[in-house]
């Protein structure tokens, strides 16, 4: 029995270190794969391919592969960072028409223009970049199209760390034109594609429909060959004679597995966050994998040393016992290492930066860029515009207590959106002297336009009646939208705001619309004691924009954002407070009371009536209607009735679509000294 109970453990320890020791190869190729886009790489050629510059095939439009990340989740976000044509992009990807939002791990095409330059072949594009990031991330955020050498390369003139807000970036795309011989072959173009986790030459070809020698011809060029795992190059060049269908490469719904069933991997954004800890976790797995074949040498020499010390009749019932029960443990384990190995931060989520992405100011620092906190850069409340290095500034006066509230693992860098106002530093002074430091929103808080406020009066002459236009008002609820997509389905876990409200949207100087107070759920639980922020509305307003759940039973789900943004789309379309004084019946009646009411009645009078006088007849009443039944929808008692962001971008970018030409990008409001708000 002895014997047998060795023999199978040692059965047991082998594979488990085959586990390890699979499981180590696997992280040794993608981490030699991820280190040469990295600045970090030690190598000393960029991988481009060769041209000549005296060619007849020395440039061409082609296209590159990307899939959607938490970097770009939206042909907004493509067009705002990297300078793309939202348009070509959806017809390049056979995207529906006024579609705005791409899923996770969606493909698309980006066209591009491919040249010969110094004798490679490279297609530019100008990154706007996001304050603090760096050329490892724009590198790391197109996934193997660019390298960080080659973004350094390019860019002599700027730092590669910490790089300034909206400094432009030159990068540099891979790419190449067709030779002679392969356009012999039936070849049209050559597109680029960032090679992934799991990928080799033969499921490329297969859902490329291609084959293996066509791929290697074309990629064979300049450089190390590649091989079948594609350990030597971070992207590949798939030869096509049209343009693909990327119906094949959407992965399946309702598909746990990382792969799709075209065996090309998806990777969540998660997975892709924990990609440097899988690197570290190599030689782990091999040190395991040594310990484990060590313990099985270990093991046989104390068993057998055991067995010659030991009598025949020595094996009694209770030794029978431990023999199951150690067995039965053995199993258990090996039933555990069976299960598929999520990353360390699937298991408890990693909202933990290796550094957070915030400047640090000094209170001299505030003081000169308010000069000395003075009352004409008080824009409302406790918040001070200031100017510090030719930049605008929203200084916010507040406790110590408060900044330590902060959830600054959301400041690591990663998470970005042009839809979200950004945190920029905070300078902590005494219990009461501390600062937060935002991004400038010129146009105030969309209370202010909608509702009235200080902020408006100390920009606007008094005399002059400004007001929000149908188209700007339409735009802006699409913006809001996008922000609370990317919290709700971009960001892993996703993010649940609790504190939308009219006044936390903010507008810039075009009229973009921010979310703020992103990152401060603590900070703001206690926001209805603070006099500063009921100096210019009734406490009862923020009553209004509670989901029935959240109030009943404290219950945090997106859909408690889902609900606070309807009421906003009743503030838009009908300029009144999320809690209305009846004029009729004399009382207050909340603003999800009377949508209610008025769609019930299936009365148009009574929408018409309903809408914000300052408009007049200037909007178009089906999209009235349209946005009144989104608003309805978001407003549902029952939270499994509301519809997701994704789905409201889905109906407000239709909406925004069919805006007259021209007017889909109004550039600031309407003033009339003649018109009246009732």
């Amino acid at each position: 029995m002895i014997r047998k109970l060795c023999f199978r453990t040692l059965i047991f320890i082998f594979w488990v270190s085959l586990r390890f020791m699979k499981q180590g190869s696997i992280e040794l190729v993608f981490s030699q794969r991820q280190s040469l886009i990295s600045c970090d790489s030690t190598s000393t050629d960029a991988p481009l391919h060769r041209c000549d510059v005296n060619a007849s095939q020395n440039h061409c439009t082609t296209f590159a592969l990307l899939y959607a990340n938490s970097y770009y989740s939206s042909l907004s976000n493509l067009s705002l960072y990297l300078g793309l044509n939202q348009t070509g992009i959806a017809e390049a990807s056979g995207l529906p028409i006024g579609m705005e939002v791409l899923q996770k791990n969606q493909p698309f095409l980006i066209p591009i223009d491919c040249n010969c330059n110094g004798g490679f072949f490279q297609a530019k594009v100008i990154k706007t970049a996001i304050k603090g990031e760096t050329f490892d991330g724009v590198a790391a955020s197109l996934e193997g199209l660019t390298t960080c050498k080659a973004i350094e390369e390019k860019n002599p003139g700027l730092s590669p760390w910490r790089l300034n807000d909206k400094a432009q970036v030159l990068v540099p795309l891979i790419c190449a034109c067709p030779t002679a011989f392969l356009l012999s072959q039936g070849t049209k173009l050559l597109m680029s594609y960032p090679i992934y986790e799991g990928d080799t030459i033969s499921n490329l070809a297969s859902v490329f429909n291609n084959t293996v020698d066509a791929i290697v011809s074309a990629n064979n060029r300049s450089g190390p060959p590649i091989t079948e795992s594609l350990m030597t190059v971070p992207s590949l060049l798939i030869p096509l004679d049209k343009i693909p269908d990327l119906g094949p490469l959407l992965k399946a719904s309702g598909t746990d597995s990382a792969f799709n069933h075209t065996g090309v991997p998806l990777m969540d954004a998660t997975k892709k966050r924990s990609r440097r800890i899988k690197a570290s976790m190599l030689r782990i797995y091999i040190a395991l994998a040594g310990v484990a074949v060590g313990l099985a040498v270990a093991v046989t020499a104390a068993v057998l040393v055991i067995q010659a010390r030991r009598k025949p009749n020595l094996c009694n019932k209770g030794d029978v016992e431990l023999q199951q029960l150690n067995m039965r443990n053995a199993l258990e384990l090996k039933d555990e290492l069976e299960e598929p190995h999520l990353p360390l931060n699937d298991q408890k989520p990693d909202y933990m930066p290796h550094k957070v992405n915030l400047d640090t100011f000094t209170i001299d620092e505030l003081r000169r860029a308010t000069e000395d906190f003075n009352l004409s850069n008080l824009i409302e409340g406790s918040m001070f515009h200031g100017r510090l290095n030719g930049k605008n500034l929203a200084i916010k006066q507040t406790k110590a207590e408060t900044i330590s509230k902060i959830e600054y693992e959301l400041f690591d860098g990663t998470h970005q959106h042009p839809n979200i106002l950004q945190l920029l530093g905070t300078c902590l002074g005494d219990a009461c002297d501390s600062y937060l430091v935002f991004e400038y929103a010129k146009n105030g808080s969309l209370k202010d336009w909608l509702h009235g406020g200080l902020a408006m009066k100390s920009q606007f002459i008094a005399s002059c009646y400004c007001f929000l236009t149908w188209n700007q008002r339409l735009r802006i609820c699409l913006q809001v939208a996008l922000g609370l997509h990317y919290m709700h389905h971009t960001m892993n876990p996703s993010y649940v705001h609790r504190n939308i409200k009219s006044r936390n949207v903010l507008l810039d100087e075009e009229f973009n619309a921010k979310i703020a107070n992103f990152g401060m759920v603590k900070c703001c639980d206690n926001s209805l004691e603070n006099p500063h922020l009921l100096s210019t509305r009734p406490p009862a307003w923020s009553r209004g924009y509670m989901a029935p759940e959240f109030v009943e039973h404290g219950r945090v789900f997106p859909s408690i954002d889902i609900y606070a943004y309807g009421v906003v789309l009743l503030e838009v379309m009908s300029g009144r407070t999320p809690i209305d004084r009846d004029s009729k019946k004399g009382e207050s009646m909340f603003l999800t009371e009377q949508i209610r009411s008025i769609l019930q009645s299936d009365r148009e009078e009574e929408l018409r009536d309903w809408m914000d006088s300052a408009i007049g007849d200037a909007y178009s009443f089906s999209q009235a209607m349209s946005l009144a039944k989104i608003a309805r929808a978001c407003v549902e008692e029952d939270p499994s009735c509301r519809p997701s962001a994704e789905e409201i971008v889905e109906k407000l970018a239709r909406l925004v679509e069919d805006l007259p030409e021209g007017e889909q990008i109004p550039s600031g409001g309407s003033c009339s000294k003649t018109q009246a708000k009732v």
